[in-house]
């Protein structure tokens, strides 16, 4: 082994053990519930979601502790709280490999005085627009069944984008009582409230998504179309997916796709340049729909009935969970399947321009 890399692993087994003796080992916590207040969410907006067991955890001087990554622990005393907790390895949903039952808590514990909610889930919630449209937002939801969240002292998530505090704004909830969690890794706070996951249940998380709960959708329609929003009059729009900040499902030759649509009348558009509230308004208005596989689709959310869409997707991509939306809004959802290309720096999909131009 490189000598770098043996001090590199001597200096992490030194710093885990020194943080073990100082916090103590976590342990997968299967006794002492009845010392955490538990409230079950069986409605939300008079929906009944009772097959999905939806818990809120309370908890005196709470712990969480994340790694950024893959991992957030809610930790009771020295227990893991698994119904609380997430663990993203490698894509799949694990409920027995949270890394501080290994590991324990090595960063530096902060306390936060007052009571705190639990909203981050890892790296895929921290900027990603879907995962904050179907997996946080709906978590503030849960939550505000049973509190005010404008009475909350503490959110605990990550630094917000702009977009995120642009909804936070619409539902009224201060964004400055919001932890970054790239700061403060391991809290502790007076009181702690968490719940379960609106929608990772089992599985993976493409699967977690491609079964999307129908409330999540009714809600987010509910909360954001009653607002009043521009009239665009883009009938047909392609969205350029060029600007994304992930690496997958781009084009390789996205500027002849778009030289082809735009000889179709198409409106080429870049989310990452349009706010919140004008991708509701565009998506809204919009008759034909045209996009690569990725996040600004979650904008389907705010579709009308019958508007068609068709999503350019790499063959036996396993995420389904446009099509799902598009089946609770009762959307004319098409894939257009495209070989995965490795290893190159414009993008992974490749369209045979000759074929998509029979189906467009």
């Amino acid at each position: 082994m490189n000598l770098k890399l043996l001090f590199l692993k001597l200096y992490k087994n030194l710093l885990k053990y020194f943080f073990i003796a100082v916090y103590g080992r976590i342990y997968n916590l299967n006794k002492n519930l009845k010392k955490i207040h538990i409230d079950k969410v069986d409605f939300i907006d008079n929906i009944n979601v009772k097959k999905f067991q939806y818990k809120i955890f309370t908890i005196d001087n709470g712990r969480v502790f994340t790694n950024l990554v893959e991992n957030v622990s809610v930790i009771f005393k020295n227990y893991l709280i698994k119904d609380a907790s997430f663990q993203q390895i490698k894509g799949k949903l694990s409920n027995n490999k949270n890394a501080v039952i290994k590991d324990g808590t090595p960063k530096i514990l902060r306390k936060i005085n007052g009571t705190t909610i639990v909203l981050s889930q890892g790296a895929s919630g921290h900027f990603n627009y879907a995962h904050w449209l179907f997996d946080i937002l709906p978590k503030l939801k849960i939550f505000s069944e049973i509190y005010n969240l404008n009475k909350i002292d503490n959110f605990y998530f990550s630094e917000l984008k702009s977009f995120q505090k642009e909804t936070l704004k619409i539902l009224n909830i201060d964004y400055n009582k919001f932890i970054d969690s790239n700061n403060y890794r391991h809290i502790k706070s007076n009181k702690l409230i968490a719940v379960s996951h609106p929608n990772y249940f089992n599985g993976t998380m493409f699967n977690a998504h491609s079964n999307m709960p129908d409330w999540i959708i009714f809600y987010l329609r509910k909360i954001f179309l009653k607002k009043k929003m521009k009239k665009y009059e883009y009938k047909k729009i392609f969205i350029d997916r060029s600007d994304s900040s992930q690496k997958h499902c781009k084009l390789i030759n996205n500027q002849e796709v778009i030289s082809f649509l735009e000889s179709k009348k198409f409106k080429v558009l870049k989310l990452s340049e349009i706010n919140f509230k004008d991708q509701i308004a565009i998506f809204f208005h919009s008759k034909v729909i045209i996009a690569p596989h990725g996040a600004g689709l979650a904008n389907l959310t705010f579709c009308k009935k019958k508007t068609k869409v068709i999503e350019i997707s790499p063959k036996n991509h396993g995420n389904q969970m446009y099509e799902r939306i598009s089946k609770i809004n009762k959307l004319n959802h098409k894939f257009f399947f495209v070989e995965l290309i490795k290893e190159n720096k414009k993008g992974d999909m490749f369209i045979d321009i000759n074929k998509f131009k029979k189906i467009i």
